[in-house]
């Protein structure tokens, strides 16, 4: 099989990249205004202000998500400009990409580190909170999290110290990639089954009226779709490099999309199902709060997105009340 040029797979990432980096801004810009509008439609109760509903550790994660990826793809924009119409007056892009110590690479790199690094962070915050702030569940992840935080460094000083035209498939290289590697796929496959599991043991019995049960199955539902498209892009990345393929180019650099977009994913559908449960409830007050035909509508018209504002209570095994609400699991 021929191996693509480095000229090619690069101009595959700028299509490939910002094809994804529209995906995940029309995402993320439908998750701000979802948080945003949800902050102020709710009153100041329990202690709370406005305020203090939106400065959550999820909002400041999204915000800090929406900046690395944007900077990488400018990064990327970059790199291109540069290789065609800069460096050398355009008549050298080859050299151009195959320097992979030069500032514009290691920048882009160090985004991409830090959205992966951001975006596990919370994913272990999701799990803590769902766990009802137990710490012995995220002991593993808090690890991976910190082996993650300490090997992505690695490889963008590794990739600083190679010289030009030097291959990206060296073994000093490779074994901080494949650190880098091993830890985010363990903070992400422990991390939402934790969450998962977590869900459905709480979730309500079949036929139940009571709130719980089908959507309780979405959170769950929506939680491995979204570690699955990014564990499964992960993983297509790690077998082209470990296959030495010029394809892991695009594969990494695609990969700070996905990450901000598995990231988004979980917002917008938490958020829509939240927005679309309260046009109901607007709606049923304002024909009659004693209507059972307007209540039974209400529960056939459960949103198809995650709703999970009523808290959900259930014995566990241990005899340990688990709790799983609004103000326990973050948007």
């Amino acid at each position: 099989m021929t191996q693509p040029s480095i000229i090619s797979v690069n101009l595959v990432t700028v299509a490939v990249e910002s094809l994804l980096y529209g995906v995940f801004l029309a995402l993320t810009s439908a998750s701000f205004y979802i948080l945003i509008n949800r902050a102020l439609s709710q009153p100041s109760s329990h202690g709370r202000s406005r305020l203090a509903s939106f400065l959550t550790p999820v909002m400041f994660g999204s915000i800090a998500i929406t900046v690395t990826v944007t900077a990488h793809w400018v990064m990327t924009v970059i790199r291109l400009f540069d290789a065609f119409v800069h460096f050398e007056e355009g008549q050298a892009a080859l050299l151009y990409y195959s320097d992979l110590a030069l500032t514009t690479e290691i920048v882009k790199t160090a985004f991409i580190i830090a959205t992966v690094i951001i975006s596990d962070i919370l994913l272990v915050y999701r799990l803590w909170i769902v766990w009802g702030h137990n710490y012995f569940v995220i002991i593993i992840p808090s690890l991976t999290v910190v082996g993650l935080s300490i090997a992505g460094p690695g490889v963008v000083y590794q990739l600083s110290q190679l010289n030009a035209g030097s291959s990206v498939f060296v073994t000093d290289v490779n074994r901080w990639i494949s650190a880098d590697y091993s830890c985010t796929f363990v903070t992400n496959v422990y991390s939402t089954f934790g969450i998962a599991w977590k869900v459905w043991r709480v979730r309500q019995p079949q036929g139940s009226r009571s709130y719980g049960g089908g959507n309780l199955q979405r959170v769950l539902a929506m939680m491995v779709e979204s570690a699955a498209l990014y564990t499964s892009y992960a993983i297509f990345f790690f077998v082209a490099y470990q296959v030495n393929s010029n394809i892991q180019f695009t594969a990494i650099d695609s990969l700070c999309p996905i990450a901000g977009i598995a990231f988004t994913m979980i917002n917008v559908r938490v958020g829509l199902g939240w927005a679309q449960r309260a046009h109901q409830s607007s709606q049923i007050s304002s024909s009659g709060i004693g209507s059972r035909r307007a209540a039974e509508q209400s529960f056939a018209m459960r949103p198809v997105a995650v709703d999970i504002t009523h808290v959900v209570h259930r014995e566990d095994d241990l005899g340990q009340s688990v709790k799983i609400g609004a103000d326990d699991y973050p948007v």
